[in-house]
């Protein structure tokens, strides 16, 4: 909610004289933002900026304002510079670049001070606090008390007014009711007594706050009086999350008061509002990540182009060098006394000449890995922040298909959840290459398994698609194969489930046959020799040395393209299993893979881990757990997922509101998420740790990490789950860790 509001109330304080007028239609182009501009034509770019930042251009914003404030102080416009660094300053906010946002904003306030900007240096103050709201609430409380002491001094109302309504804000955020209370009161007859305008739009903000502080103080009647005043008095005006929150706090009232029947009302409206705040937090993010995607693309242009620019200043260098070469060796030639010393000159300048191409090489050659590991960096950002919104579909896909009440719906939502499972399946095939590269990746780490059950398990993953594409599938596994193997039984996996994966995709109305032979002995272990093959499409005999290459697309009549990383995995992974991946084609016939890999025997008393579970999700049912996640979305589908085995649960949206419910209630488990405001998972847990809490704490994180349990247990975390996951190892590690 501050994060929203506060925006707002910055552009409000940096365009004081636009507060109450309509932005004109756009006229201006910023096609060549490095041009010059005069004072009028200045302000109409503004206004181009301001659009970007409100339709979440956020990448325009940072790659065109810099040039416009440089050219704002080439002609001494003090005010289309403001203007406009706040514009740039509130962009990286958005894009949760908190570093550069106060970086710029200091700057501007260094050079206010010096200048004597009274107006400039009060707006710089009100931008680092709302720099701040989030990040750090306690900092941004500074910010905004030397906006208001500065405020009091020009007796500017307005200032006054934002200043203390934002510092009532945060003290109630960080639960001190009584100093949020010495604001309000100050900021309530202002606003009664001197701010006609919007008068009423301004009350409706501070009675927010005063519900919220009594609601802190137990003062449910007062709360729920002060809550209903702000919800009639914002009307139209409201921002949807201040009016979300006014609803949060009527619930809490009604509910610690016994007024249940008004509760009913208020929690429908709070559930249609909360809906539809769910669909704007998506689109949001889709936003935030194309704005981060272009920026990055940006960059690298940007970096390409420097690089293409010195390239051509060596080039004009060694030009002119040439030419003085040229010049000398004419002289030279003319003095057929100085022969020799033309003749050495001529070699120590190849081998200066050499050494220079070889320096020019190994620069380049170390800029073009630089940029190949930012691409890198890239595809694993973008496919960790497609995390949490495929959380969410696939969690409350799962939870619907279990509702019985939605029988009628049970194919929709299949193939709604399929779909979700493919695109997750997409984002960890680009995960899993990079994993590969690493050295933890490459371990092989054995077990005991059933070969039988193994292919069967993966089987039923396809099984869907396979109905859809009316695929018959075969499975013959050879008798004599040793009922207990012994090998890296994850790694076989993603190698079948790519071969199968690929055999379903491209084969219609045809057989997938999947073949496991014996191939006898060799070095005291059992070779098993696998195949699969399909009747699909084929694959084109000139493009057959072609698949093995990484995004390698094949051209073919079907309409299915997928990342090409499939069987680029499938290879490493078998090379580093000792084997190699074969493989026959048809266009138009089918294909057919193979492979062998060498494997240990083992006994049947050796199968523990691979016993069939029989998870006893009664003991699940009353438990308390504690719900902790910033994102409103992941927090619903957990919620769903546990009333389902009648698990009560509360919910904290950082690790501070989680450290108090601890401190004040039992649980039985706690969910902790990893990334969060204020106080992230990992600080809140080593503090319940040293207050020595002893309930086990799971973290659910978006985190690709390689042994995530490791890398949280010196924080007092007992086990780690990656989202998205599969509610049957949420369950399991649940039951664990119950008593």
């Amino acid at each position: 909610m501050l994060r929203i509001v506060y925006i707002s109330i910055i552009f409000l304080c940096v365009f004081p004289y636009t507060l109450f007028c309509q932005a004109s239609q756009n006229t201006e182009s910023l096609e060549d933002t490095t041009r010059t501009y005069n004072t009028e034509q200045l302000d109409s770019m503004t206004k181009v900026m301001r659009d970007h930042f409100y339709e979440a251009n956020y990448d325009k914003v940072i790659e065109q304002t810099p040039a416009l404030i440089k050219n704002a102080r080439a002609i001494n416009d003090t005010v289309s510079k403001r203007r406009l660094t706040s514009v740039l300053g509130n962009a990286f906010i958005q894009l949760d670049d908190i570093e550069k946002a106060s970086e710029l904003f200091n700057e501007v306030l260094t050079n206010a001070i010096k200048t004597k900007d009274t107006l400039a240096i009060v707006s710089s103050y009100i931008n680092l606090g709302n720099t701040y709201i989030n990040a750090n609430p306690k900092q941004a409380i500074t910010h905004f008390e030397d906006a208001l002491d500065l405020g009091m001094i020009m007796e500017n109302n307005m200032i006054i007014f934002i200043a203390q309504n934002n510092l009532s804000e945060l003290y109630v955020g960080i639960q001190e009711p009584e100093k949020a209370q010495y604001y309000v009161d100050k900021a309530l007859p202002l606003v009664l007594n001197q701010l006609e305008d919007n008068q009423e739009e301004y009350l409706a903000t501070v009675y927010h706050v005063q519900g919220a502080i009594h609601l802190q103080q137990e003062k449910y009647d007062q709360a729920i009086k002060y809550v209903l005043q702000s919800i009639a008095l914002g009307k139209d005006n409201y921002q949807e999350e201040t009016l979300l929150n006014n609803y949060k706090h009527l619930i809490d009232a009604y509910d610690k008061t016994g007024q249940y029947e008004a509760l009913n009302v208020i929690r429908k409206q709070y559930d249609s509002l909360r809906d539809r705040r769910y669909e704007a937090d998506i689109i949001r993010q889709q936003q935030i990540a194309r704005s981060r995607f272009n920026l990055d693309q940006y960059e690298q242009k940007l970096r390409a182009s420097q690089l293409e620019n010195q390239l051509s200043q060596q080039k004009a260098s060694k030009s002119r060098l040439l030419s003085i070469f040229s010049l000398t060796i004419g002289a030279i030639l003319l003095l057929l006394l100085s022969l020799l010393l033309y003749v050495r000159r001529k070699r120590f300048k190849l081998l200066k000449d050499l050494r220079i191409k070889n320096q020019q090489y190994l620069e380049a050659k170390e800029k073009s890995e630089k940029l190949a590991q930012a691409k890198t960096k890239f595809l694993s950002t973008i496919s960790h922040e497609l995390r949490t919104p495929l959380y969410g579909i696939i969690g409350l896909s799962s939870v619907l298909i279990n509702n019985p009440k939605l029988k009628d719906h049970l194919e929709n939502l299949t193939s709604l959840k399929f779909s979700a499972d493919y695109l997750l399946a997409l984002i960890n095939d680009v995960l899993q290459l990079n994993k590969l590269e690493s050295q933890i990746g490459q371990e092989v780490q054995n077990s005991y398994f059933k070969i039988e059950n193994l292919v069967y398990s993966i089987l039923q993953t396809f099984e869907f698609i396979n109905q859809q594409n009316n695929n018959a599938v075969h499975v013959d596994i050879d008798p004599n194969i040793p009922e207990v193997l012994s090998g890296d039984q994850m790694k076989i996996s993603q190698v079948l489930m790519n071969l199968i994966s690929n055999a379903s995709k491209f084969t219609q109305d045809g057989a997938i046959t999947i073949s496991i032979k014996s191939a006898g002995k060799k070095d005291q272990k059992t070779a098993i020799a696998f195949c699969i093959k399909d009747t699909g499409i084929g694959i084109p005999e000139e493009q057959q040395s072609k698949i093995f290459d990484e995004f390698a697309q094949i051209t073919n009549s079907s309409d299915y393209e997928g990342t090409g990383l499939g069987l680029p995995i499938v290879n490493k992974i078998l090379t580093l299993l000792g084997s190699t991946l074969t493989f026959e084609s048809s266009y138009g016939k089918g294909t057919t893979f193979r492979f062998t890999i060498p494997f240990d025997v083992g006994l049947e008393t050796d199968l523990e881990r691979i016993k069939e579970n029989t998870l006893d999700y009664k003991r699940l049912d009353q438990k308390k757990i504690l719900i902790v996640d910033d994102n409103k979305i992941n927090q619903l589908v957990t919620q769903k997922v546990l009333e389902q085995y009648g698990i009560q649960h509360r919910t904290a949206s950082n690790g501070q509101e989680a450290l108090d419910l601890v401190e004040e209630n039992a649980f039985d488990i706690i969910l902790m998420d990893v990334n969060m405001p204020v106080m992230n998972g990992l600080e809140s847990s080593k503090a319940m740790r040293e207050l020595e809490v002893e309930t086990p704490i799971i973290a659910l994180t978006a985190i690709n990490s390689t042994d995530p349990e490791k890398d949280f247990a010196s924080f007092g975390i007992n086990d780690a789950i990656i989202k998205p996951y599969k509610i049957e190892k949420l369950l399991e590690l649940l039951l664990k860790y119950l008593h």
